[in-house]
């Protein structure tokens, strides 16, 4: 999991140019998708669920919010060119970061529609351009609720309410003009196309050697789970050893995670000054920490808390990618592509940068029904429980598309790792 960016916040609004964003899109399908993400192509379903139950034409035609799971760094790129075979444009709000990686970058995004958002602050400028997009209805808006790349495809992470929050208000100002707003989850699925073992087998090794603990490398006779519980296990002891913590002593995947990831933030949140409630879960709690110590560090008047405020950053980071790891991820179904998650992940955690991905792959795209938010905006319904019950049918709906596309799935990276 890549580091959070907290440089001085900018909103990057969106400059879309049809030609442009035509021409990016042809470079995206034959160029970029096949050639740099190796992704060789993107199969498409649920076209005909999705175009029946929309009102596409004329001044009331339906505002779509299109709310996609982002389980890797070519989300991007596949559902792009998933929405020109679907018939549909749309402007994308993304993290901030991505727009200061290069001015090419945030030329071409912008040049496509998008536009940035603070994921850690109050962002009114983005929540503004959302509503508009909806409000103008030209074209689609998407979000994806995850916020973050966790490089588990097969498990959607619990959604931000901001999605909901976002897409809820903006259909009660348009309802008023009988127009209706409807959320469109959207189940992504990236699989292996080829037997990709020895490559993954040669990473594992070279992780182990970076983090020279030659006793923790995965020997010949050790299963994918087991070589990558040695590695992982090696480099959350590791982490925590630098940063003056005591690992503790267990082997057990489950127990060193929430130990892990508890001691950390238990840690921080002293530091930072907030309070944990019981019952939040430890992500939830990473967010709260993200959004304190993204405050002091974008905040000119308190530059003589940047120095802490890095060390903090550092410590989230750390709790977050100990716990966006799942324990029994690969041993439930290990599958060639759990397993080239898994592996790519700790690849990226140790080296604290995106790798190449490992073999040729195929998106997969699934549209799930469209739900009216009509029902979500009736008088006496309360906003917070409308939101929760928002987040939790588009959730639901993701997962359901990602298993659906599981069990159709013919591809090398849906069979099991050991029976390739």
């Amino acid at each position: 999991m890549l580091d959070f960016s907290d440089l001085p916040y900018r909103f990057f609004p969106p400059k879309r140019n049809a030609l442009v964003a035509w021409l990016i899109g042809q470079n995206n399908r034959w160029h970029r998708l096949p050639h740099v993400l190796k992704v060789d192509r993107v199969e498409v379903s649920g076209l005909e669920g999705l175009h029946s139950k929309l009102n596409r034409r004329g001044g009331s035609r339906d505002r779509v919010v299109f709310l996609p799971n982002h389980p890797t760094h070519a989300d991007a790129a596949v559902f792009i060119e998933a929405l020109r075979q679907a018939g549909f444009s749309t402007q994308m709000m993304a993290a901030y970061d991505v727009f200061l990686r290069s001015k090419l970058d945030a030329w071409v995004m912008q040049k496509m529609g998008a536009f940035s958002v603070d994921r850690e602050g109050s962002d009114q400028r983005a929540m503004k351009q959302a509503a508009a997009v909806l409000a103008r209805g030209k074209h689609a808006l998407t979000i994806f609720p995850e916020g973050n790349v966790y490089l588990r495809n097969d498990r959607v992470t619990p959604f931000n309410d901001g999605a909901a929050f976002l897409a809820i208000r903006a259909a009660k100002e348009l309802n008023k003009h009988g127009v209706r707003v409807m959320a469109v989850p959207v189940s992504i699925k990236v699989t292996h196309l080829t037997d990709c073992r020895s490559a993954l087998s040669g990473l594992l090794e070279a992780l182990g050697t970076s983090l020279q603990t030659p006793a923790e490398l995965p020997d010949a006779s050790a299963s994918p789970r087991e070589a990558i519980v040695r590695v992982g296990i090696a480099g959350v002891r590791r982490n925590l050893a630098k940063r003056g913590l005591t690992p503790p002593k267990t082997d057990d995947l489950a127990d060193l995670i929430g130990f892990s990831a508890g001691a950390v933030l238990d840690d921080l949140e002293v530091k930072i000054g907030i309070e944990t409630k019981d019952g939040v879960s430890l992500i939830d709690r990473v967010r709260a920490a993200r959004r304190v110590i993204h405050e002091v560090r974008t905040d000119e008047e308190r530059k003589a808390d940047h120095g802490a405020a890095r060390t903090w950053a550092d410590q989230a980071m750390l709790a977050f990618r100990i716990c966006s790891y799942l324990p029994d991820y690969v041993a439930e179904r290990p599958t060639l592509d759990r397993v080239s998650e898994t592996v790519e992940k700790l690849a990226e955690d140790v080296r604290g940068a995106m790798i190449e991905p490992i073999a040729l792959r195929r998106g997969l795209v699934r549209f799930n029904d469209p739900i009216p938010l009509d029902g979500f905006i009736e008088k006496g319904k309360r906003g917070r429980q409308a939101i929760r019950d928002l987040t939790a049918a588009c959730e639901a709906s993701v997962q359901n598309g990602v298993d659906e596309l599981n069990t159709q799935n013919p591809h090398a990276g849906g069979m099991m790792y050991e029976d390739l």
